[in-house]
């Protein structure tokens, strides 16, 4: 008995050749008090004496199951376990001898959950207290597919996070087929006809689910299904009238869903295709069975491929290309070394993966701040990397400065954040002297006009953290003789509405000393995005009307002197990042007095 006395579930049905090696495996691993098996109805019921000869196995049998129900199967197990911790293993998998749960305890509570390929996504240890919070798995999902995501996303809601991941090298695993992984044991003949079947199955499954999910909410407070104890087969039976239903309009578009996804995934066939040929020819499904039979398997084998050949022609050319039709690996093994925050090997999985795939991935990292790692530590010290990394574009390297900049501003992070000014000063230097930069036509993120604004926008900010008020003056200036300069024909219409507000706030340090030139400018640069030039962008921040309540702001400042008071509001308005110290700063400047000041 362990002290934490932590239970292994596992539910299966027609895995015995599995479950006899990995059962091994299991019972070497010191870490349980029980190891809980149970058969879902397998064919060939499970016997206790092909299991290993271990007193912590238990293993118990319902009886009367039609069809795999994962959720329901797990929910039964989870509730005959023991333990106050709960591990949840997969008839394929089994426990690595570094793998210590005490090690796993965040702030005294265990909540982790696997990463890596082949499944292992799908393992957790949880308190049991945590599951119970969350009501267990939600039932209204049938088959396979996002039962565990369903579940990890209500276990996350309710705790605000979670422990360390249990690593892919933490867990074994048996790979398999799709066939297998739908009940189908592995004894199935692996014709692709029936594997075909069986990923196409999996597919419509997993995002019928996700339907079901969202309409069909699992709390604490749903009834699961019900069951009674058969004496005389040492048996579980469920109570038929417990098992839940979607209602009637949920069904029916889960239906829907799950007749066109499995026939367009299995027949290489267009959803409006699907959806237009007649339910005798392609048949809808019944509590997630699709019948397939004889004619099915004769057109796809015989008429099939005189429409499928498109895809198999652009697989091949993949194949050709050194791709993957399922990647790799790598982008998992990333998201992996995300979660437990392992910042050398996600430089290392980066450096690895094919320059496409890669800059997609770092785009994500440097331009949606909500896909960098929650730990500040860990997103400085990936923006740190990825600003060294010599295989990323000039511009990737310069936004992750850029980015970085940012963190250490809303960190209040002052040497740190001094430590940027060079490398933009520099970077700022070399678009200045480039005559392309006036000119460049690529897009959003590589236009090169755009990352000049970007460090100009930063380096303001610096400034003003330092009190630096004749910088910032010599600053703005730079970006007002820019503004003149410019040819507005020689730029895309889109980058140049995108950079509008940043380029205002650059221009906005000439307010105090300069009004009337901060006015003109921002009169040009309002006339160049209100243009016909600009007018087929539509980006989400409304850019136009930030330049415009600061043209209203400044030619009211001009026009009435009284009214030369601007409010904290207004000044964190201006500001990218706005914490307490910056706003403080920006008051000062914008007294009259201020730039004066050495």
């Amino acid at each position: 008995m362990t002290p934490m006395s932590l239970s292994i579930v596992t539910v299966c049905m027609n895995r015995r050749q599995h479950l006899i090696e990995t059962a091994a495996r299991v019972a070497a691993w010191p870490h349980h008090s029980e190891h809980l098996i149970l058969d879902w109805s397998s064919a060939v019921p499970l016997r206790r004496d092909e299991l290993p000869d271990d007193d912590r196995l238990r293993l118990v049998r319902v009886d009367g199951e039609r069809d795999w129900h994962l959720c329901r199967a797990y929910n039964l197990a989870l509730q005959l376990a023991c333990g106050d911790v709960l591990f949840k293993l997969d008839a394929d998998c089994w426990p690595q001898p570094e793998l210590d749960p005490a090690a796993l305890r965040r702030d005294g509570s265990l909540c982790s959950f696997g990463s890596g390929p082949d499944g292992r996504l799908g393992q957790w240890i949880l308190d049991r207290s945590l599951l119970e919070a969350v009501g267990g798995f939600n039932e209204f999902l049938v088959g396979y597919g996002f039962d565990d995501k369903d579940l990890r996303a209500r276990v996350m809601a309710c705790c605000g996070g979670e422990g360390p991941p249990l690593q892919a090298r933490q867990l074994g695993v048996i790979v398999h087929s799709a066939l297998e992984r739908i009940g189908a044991g592995p004894e199935s003949r692996r014709l692709p006809f029936r594997e075909a079947t069986a990923q196409a199955q999996k597919r419509a499954s997993a995002m019928a689910n996700r339907v079901l999910a969202a309409s069909c909410p699992w709390t604490a407070q749903r009834r699961g299904s019900r069951y009674r104890w058969n004496a005389s087969s040492a048996s579980w039976l469920v109570d038929v009238e417990s098992v839940l239903r979607a209602p009637i309009e949920v069904d029916d578009e889960v239906r829907r869903l799950r007749r066109t996804l499995f026939w367009g995934e299995l027949m290489t066939l267009p959803a409006a295709v699907v959806r237009q040929l007649p339910e005798r020819l392609l048949p809808a499904d019944q509590r997630g069975r699709l019948p397939v039979g004889a004619l099915h398997r004769w057109l796809w084998y015989v008429i099939r491929p005189f429409w499928a050949w498109p895809s198999w022609v652009l697989e091949q050319i993949q194949l050709l290309r050194g791709r993957r039709s399922g990647g790799d690996g790598s982008k998992e093994r990333f998201r992996t070394a995300y979660r437990s925050g392992d910042v050398e090997e996600m430089l290392s999985l980066l450096a690895g993966m094919e320059p496409r795939q890669r800059q997609q991935l770092v785009d994500r990292l440097l331009f949606q701040r909500a896909h960098r790692p929650e730990d500040v530590g860990v997103q400085i010290a990936l923006l740190e990397g990825l600003q060294q990394m010599t295989l990323l574009p000039e511009h990737q390297r310069a936004y992750a400065l850029i980015a970085l900049g940012w963190t250490h501003l809303r960190e209040r992070s002052t040497d740190q954040a001094k430590r940027c000014i060079r490398p933009l000063e520099d970077d700022i230097q070399r678009l200045l002297a480039d005559p392309e930069t006036l000119r460049c036509g690529r897009r959003n993120r590589e236009n090169r006009l755009k990352r000049l604004i970007s460090c100009w926008n930063l380096l303001g900010h610096l400034h003003l953290q330092d009190e630096n008020w004749s910088a910032l003056l010599q600053l703005s200036g730079s970006s007002s003789d820019l503004l003149h300069r410019l040819d507005p024909d020689q730029l895309p219409g889109d980058v140049l509405l995108r950079v509008s507000s940043n380029w205002a706030r650059t221009l906005l340090w000439q307010g105090p000393q300069q009004p009337q030139k901060l006015v003109d400018d921002l009169q040009r640069l309002l006339a160049i995005i209100e243009s016909d030039r600009c007018a087929a962008s539509r980006p989400e921040e409304d850019h136009r009307g930030f330049v415009r309540d600061w043209l209203r702001r400044m030619s009211t400042w001009m026009a009435d002197p009284s009214k030369r008071v601007l409010s904290r509001e207004e000044l964190a308005s201006a500001l990218t990042v706005s914490t307490l110290d910056l706003i403080a700063a920006a008051e000062q400047y914008w007294r009259q007095d201020a730039p004066t000041r050495p």
